[in-house]
């Protein structure tokens, strides 16, 4: 009964447009597209030209493609914005769903924790790398420590800020504030300093692995198998020969610190493995089933195709990763499950429209003394440049108060227990930030 289930959902796909986002990738899908129509496997796979990852998610949005696989950051993006779905996850040696750990490494000897990043010097793979940025921004951003001001976390002054100079290949550009390439080393010669590219040689993970074992930076923002693969006589490479394992640790999201072996445990987020996605009224089952047909044909010894290979091509990771083992159905077809609660908070924080940003912030007081205190804050906050400006907003009891937030006429008031749970029960409000007393 299952199989002609998929035989009738298949003659409602006549055919799967896979889009492509290099010449290299769109031969290798012609290629695969021939392989599969050679062994009988239906429905017939079409390869057509997207030049780019996001302009794949926009044709597929707009019914000129099908299917295209993507990376955890751009599957938020073509959820959040296209509705796009996840329906087939790839697979490496990690545990299914998983690509690798992000995670933050110092050296034993000192005395740094996640709560004590601040004033810090660091080093990173590279801008807008995942390990290396997004997920360390977002999380320390997300967890309240780093503070996006107005939506200018894209050009790093809030980082170069937070950190006492880092090297963050790739930051180099006008935009970027001096002290993101501060600790950049250059090639051998001292030329191209804080390129993204291995022309800098604190560049990519092992590189920002490097700029903390030579001491140029205190934290390194890596994935788990970083410290692993560059100690204990792993690498071949002059810097890494000396290098122990046991020198080093990680740094875990509750303030304690963890052998580099415990990064299952200790980790800033668990790096989602990339997944092919669809419209949402496509049948992901269809698109399962041909890929599934198609690994168990050309995924091994003895066939000329290779569906996880690319070097016939003179490339990596065309269509698929290199390192796939096997390709799974997504049961949950929504991203944010596929990406889990880690990596999503990390990606929200990240996504900032500066469009969005209201031009002030409306506070609610009830007293003269609150009123007075409140004007005051605003006039400090303003000196600072702090966005966005505060109003006051005066009402004669805190249940008033939470009458106005409700009919969005005011934005923000303080409430101590019983009134919190009023707001919340009464008025459907919700706790923006807590005081700490500690």
């Amino acid at each position: 009964i299952f199989s002609l289930g998929v035989v009738f959902a298949a003659l409602s796909l006549e055919r799967i447009r896979w889009c492509t986002v290099s010449q290299q990738e769109l031969s290798k899908c012609n290629d695969m597209s021939k392989a599969f129509g050679g062994a009988g496997i239906l429905p017939p796979l079409e390869c057509t030209e997207g030049g780019s990852a996001a302009n794949c998610t926009q044709m597929i949005k707009d019914d000129l493609a099908d299917a295209v696989t993507l990376d955890g950051r751009l599957i938020y993006q073509a959820g959040k914005e296209h509705g796009l779905k996840p329906v087939v996850g790839e697979v490496y040696d990690q545990e299914i769903g998983t690509s690798y750990y992000a995670v933050a490494v110092v050296r034993k000897s000192s005395n740094i924790t996640i709560n004590s990043l601040k004033g810090v010097s660091s080093c990173h793979t590279g801008i807008n790398r995942t390990a290396g940025w997004d997920v360390p921004v977002g999380y320390l951003t997300d967890s309240g420590r780093l503070a996006a001001m107005g939506c200018d976390l894209p050009k790093g002054k809030t980082v170069s800020e937070y950190f006492n100079g880092s090297c963050v290949p790739g930051a180099n550009g006008v935009n970027y504030p001096k002290s993101l390439c501060q600790l950049c080393k250059g090639d051998s010669a001292g030329q191209n300093k804080c390129e993204r590219n291995s022309r800098e040689q604190y560049y990519d993970y092992s590189g920002a692995f490097r700029c903390l074992a030579e001491g140029a930076g205190e934290v390194a923002f890596v994935k788990h198998s970083t410290v692993p693969e560059n100690t204990d006589g792993r690498s071949l490479s002059s810097w890494a020969q000396r290098l122990r394992s046991q020198d080093f640790q990680l740094l875990c999201r509750n303030g304690n610190t963890a052998d580099v072996t415990e990064w299952r445990t200790c980790h800033l987020a668990r790096i989602p493995a990339r997944a092919v996605v669809v419209r949402p009224d496509t049948d992901g089952t269809v698109v399962f089933q041909l890929l599934k047909q198609g690994q168990q044909r050309f995924n091994g010894v003895g066939t000329k195709f290779q569906m996880f290979d690319s070097a016939a091509y003179s490339a990596q990771n065309l269509l698929f990763r290199d390192s796939t083992t096997e390709l799974i159905a997504i049961t949950a077809q929504n991203y944010q499950a596929w990406l889990g609660d880690e990596y999503l908070h990390a990606m929200q924080a990240l996504s900032c429209d500066p469009n969005t940003l209201p031009e002030s912030l409306n506070w609610c007081v009830v007293s003269t003394e609150e009123i007075w205190k409140c004007g005051e804050m605003a006039i400090a906050f303003k000196k600072k440049n702090l966005k966005p400006a505060i109003q006051c907003i005066s009402a004669k009891t805190k249940e008033q108060c939470m009458e106005l937030i409700q009919k969005k006429e005011s934005d923000a008031v303080v409430l101590g227990g019983a009134d919190i749970y009023t707001a919340g029960k009464t008025y459907g409000l919700v706790p923006a930030a807590g005081e700490s007393y500690s």
